[in-house]
Parts: structure tokens; sequence; C-alpha cells
């Protein structure tokens, strides 16, 4: 079963051609060749499937081998793997989702600026502690600004994130972020991925920082997130207006899988 991983910021993925999954329990082979002890190693897998409505499908698990309806960094990634194995033609592609049909632009740098779309937003919520702002990017996310940069960076998430994920609150669990912002252009990030755990970065989960922090007052757009694994760039023009995302996809390396 051959295989490419690549990587977002840090946020890393198997990508499979369909033929080569053809008939697979693809949660089984999630867990499995997500495993880093025991597989390859990541933080999911994509695979770009025919569609009928767009250029691709992103199918999209977690390493848990749970789907998402969304996966920025993800998206970028199949993105270039789609250009450069000649799935699709031209720099501009369209990719359906979870979360409905996605226009992406490619550079020949390999980033690429996605139109994710509009924002959601629900009532705020005190859990574990936090108080989140709800945010929807067509999957959930729980965001919580705290009170300096020296405060993110010390969070324990391994404790502090697996109760807010599971809390009856989210009746389908959530994307939880930590962030800070000191209302310029600039927010710090860490998150705890649905899924997946504490990731190097989350592409949808960045865009529901900058739209939180922009609504907030607390940053301006264009907003660079950083993220531990590296930084995209966000922009929101704010109320009903698309959310644009830009940022890295790159390989890691090629090989053939044995499970």
């Amino acid at each position: 079963m051959r295989f490419t991983k690549m990587q977002g910021c840090g946020n890393d993925f198997l990508i499979f051609d369909p033929g080569e999954v053809e008939g697979a329990d693809l949660p089984d082979l999630a867990l499995r060749a997500c495993d880093r002890h025991f597989g390859v190693g990541a933080d999911g897998i994509l695979i770009p499937a025919p569609s009928g409505t767009a250029d691709l499908e992103m199918v999209y698990l977690n390493s848990d081998g749970s789907p998402s309806e969304m996966c920025g960094n993800g998206l970028r990634c199949l993105a270039r793997y789609a250009r450069d194995h000649r799935l699709v033609d031209g720099e501009a592609m369209t990719v359906a989702t979870g979360a409905g049909i996605k226009k992406i632009l490619l550079f020949e740098d390999g980033s690429s600026r996605v139109d994710m779309g509009s924002p959601g937003f629900d009532t705020e919520v005190k859990v574990g502690g936090f108080r989140f702002l709800r945010v929807s990017m067509g999957n959930p996310h729980a965001v919580a600004f705290l009170g300096s940069e020296a405060a993110v960076e010390a969070l324990d998430l391994p404790r502090v994130g697996p109760p807010v994920e599971g809390d009856p609150t989210f009746p389908h669990r959530t994307n939880v972020e930590f962030a800070f912002s000191g209302g310029g252009h600039d927010v710090r990030m860490r998150i705890w991925e649905r899924g997946a755990g504490e990731t190097l970065a989350s592409g949808s989960g960045s865009c529901a920082v900058a739209v939180a922090a922009v609504r907030q007052g607390l940053a301006q757009s264009p907003v660079l997130v950083y993220l531990d694994g590296g930084v995209v760039e966000i922009e929101w023009s704010g109320e009903r207006a698309p959310v644009y995302m830009k940022g890295p996809a790159e390989y890691v390396c090629e090989g053939e899988l044995s499970l």
C-alpha cells in the first residue's frame, strides 16, 4: 500500500490514492498507519477521491480513526499533491469536504490560499475553568484567549484539553484552542485537536482563532497565527465574509506500508 507523507506547519498526513485503499477499513487503517511507534506516524490520513460536484473530494480521518468535516492544513497538502500528481490541471481547484466545497489557489512554492467559507459563532461557555467562544469553520472549535503568551506556552494541554474536547457542552466533541493576542496582527495559539490530541498546527483552528480575535477586537486582519510548527496567514473582513487561509504544504517522504 503506497503512501505519501506531507505536512503543513508540522500538521502531518498520510495521503493514499483511492486505488490503494479500495475495500480497506479506513478507520482501522488510520489507527494503525498513524501510530507513531508501530506505523508511519501522522495526525490523520487523506484520500483524494473522485467527486461529482468538485474537482476532487477530500476524505479525511483523524489518527484515532474518526472522520472530520474539515482539515485546513490537510486541504492544502491534498491540493498540492493533486496538482503535482496531475489529478487536477492548473493552479486553481475545487475540493468537496464535509464542510462544503472549498476553492484553492496554488502558488509555485507549494503554498496555497484557501477560501474556507464564512465562520459561524455561538454563545460563550465556561468549561474547565476557561471561557470559550464557540466557532464553526464547518467543524467545531472552542477558543479561549489567555492573558499572556507565557500562559499559552505554559499550558499543560494533555491535561486540560481532553476534558474540554469531550465535555457534554459539545455534543460532537470539539477542537480546543488557547491563544493570546496583543492587539496587532499577531496571534499565538496552541491546539488540542479533536480525534488527534495535541498537534503542531491546525488550519481550521487557526481560522477559528483569527476570526474570534478579530471579532472581539483583539487582533486586526490579516492575522498571522503562530503555531508550534509554523505560521499561517488568515484574512477576514468580518460579518458574513469568507475566511481566507494561506500557508505551506511540504512533502516529507514516500513509501510502502505493510500492515
